[in-house]
């Protein structure tokens, strides 16, 4: 028994109960007792009479008793139940919040374990994913003390288990329960099911001395499980969507650099020195990530504008227009679109195409514009000279609070002087 239920008035709820039973109870009891006392003992004269009639009143009393204490734990076991569903509840709903914003398989699979181990108050969580062309599951995530040694004594047996499951989809059990006792050792093997078969599974294991592993908590893994599956097909489906998203670019980036010819490996430079740039600035992942793409396909919309006419100022200033309208199209590019938008914009509002100012621009499109502006001046090209690093530094200082953002001058300038950003010949 808990500390916390030692006493029977150790518990607001037990002094509840205890004040309800005695005045239900002991009340009514001591006022039959008077009664009895001052009306009935002295008009009993039979002594075995009198010795019969106390000990009613006592055995009503013992009676009541028992029926108090038997309620109390009725009541604790009921709350015990409940504070168990709620918990695992808890853990569900945080699971799940989790699970949802998963980014890769790996981080589905931690947060999975995690949150098993917790729900069966497990001794060892382990997860597997399906092994490739026929090959076993293999584990991917582990969790609790001495996890990778009860692995190896009870792998024969989990091996088992996995094949079956993984086999017939469905839940794989062993334990004192099922009469195949390993000591004090249960485990249930649960799918991650996927479209046609098991994703992977996940094997829960407990030798403490607890019990088996009741159908509640396995009901709680089940769904876990199923929350688990939903989040890696869609972290899968992202990593896709990543990787057809970073093939494309590159195709666009090639054509761009094909079409343009007089600035090849311009976007891939751009990229890098914004990268540095937005590192040094302390962007987060997120805005890295939209900054590298926005710096390779920044001049994108000059795919639109004929070969003839790139030399033609008023011609290549509808650029930015053009390639934002192209990305806002595309769900997977539409954040790149404002950057691109703007990364010909002054700091002084005197840029185009619409002219804004300050922090009106985004910060990505205020590194771009820096960067795109050192990478062609110290860049060759098929009409003009390439620029010295001094000079080029020179230029970008003068243009300080008036075509660039002074602060992201000022990081880019210290890069250069730190040797962080040099001259590339991509």
């Amino acid at each position: 028994m808990s500390k916390n239920r030692n006493s029977i008035f150790s518990q607001k709820l037990d002094r509840i109960v205890y004040i309800t039973y005695f005045l239900g109870a002991i009340v009514p009891l001591i006022a039959l007792a008077v009664l009895a006392n001052e009306f009935v003992l002295p008009e009993v004269t039979d002594r075995l009479a009198w010795l019969g009639l106390v000990a009613l009143v006592f055995s009503v009393g013992s009676l009541s008793l028992a029926c108090f204490l038997a309620l109390r734990r009725t009541v604790h076991r009921t709350l015990d139940r409940m504070n168990s569903d709620n918990r695992r509840l808890t853990v569900l709903l945080e699971a799940s919040g989790r699970l949802s914003n998963a980014a890769h398989e790996a981080e589905a699979a931690a947060t999975l374990v995690r949150c098993a181990f917790e729900l069966a108050d497990a001794t060892a969580v382990f997860a597997f994913a399906k092994g490739s062309d026929g090959k076993p599951p293999t584990l991917i995530e582990s969790l609790g003390d001495g996890s990778d040694e009860l692995l190896r004594r009870i792998s024969s047996s989990i091996d088992e288990m996995l094949n079956l499951v993984m086999s017939q989809g469905q839940p794989a059990m062993r334990g004192p329960e099922k009469g195949r006792s390993w000591g004090e050792t249960a485990a249930v093997v649960i799918p991650l099911a996927g479209d046609e078969a098991p994703i992977g599974a996940i094997a829960v294991i407990r030798t403490d001395s607890d019990g088996p592993l009741d159908s509640t908590r396995i009901d709680a893994l089940s769904t876990l499980a199923a929350l688990a599956s939903v989040s890696m097909r869609n972290s899968d489906l992202r990593d896709s969507q990543r990787n057809f998203f970073s093939h494309m670019t590159e195709l666009l980036v090639n054509a761009l650099d094909s079409h343009l010819q007089h600035q090849n490996g311009h976007g891939s430079r751009v990229a890098q020195y914004a990268n540095r740039v937005g590192r040094e600035l302390q962007l987060d992942e997120k805005q890295l990530q939209r900054l590298h793409f926005a710096s390779l396909l920044h001049d994108i919309g000059m795919l639109r504008i004929d070969r003839a006419l790139l030399l033609n100022a008023t011609a290549c200033e509808k650029h930015p227009t053009i390639g934002a309208r192209m990305l806002e199209q595309i769900r997977l590019w539409q954040d790149l679109a404002p950057i691109v938008l703007h990364h010909h914009e002054h700091f002084d509002g005197r840029g185009y195409p619409q002219g804004i100012a300050g922090d009106e621009i985004p910060l990505e499109a205020r590194i771009i514009a820096v960067c795109e502006a050192f990478d062609v001046m110290v860049s060759s090209s098929s009409y003009k000279v390439a620029s010295e690093l001094p000079d080029a530094v020179q230029e970008i200082n003068d243009c300080k609070g008036t075509q660039f953002d002074p602060h992201v001058v000022e990081t880019f300038l210290d890069l250069v002087e730190r040797g962080v950003i040099e001259v590339m010949s991509i």
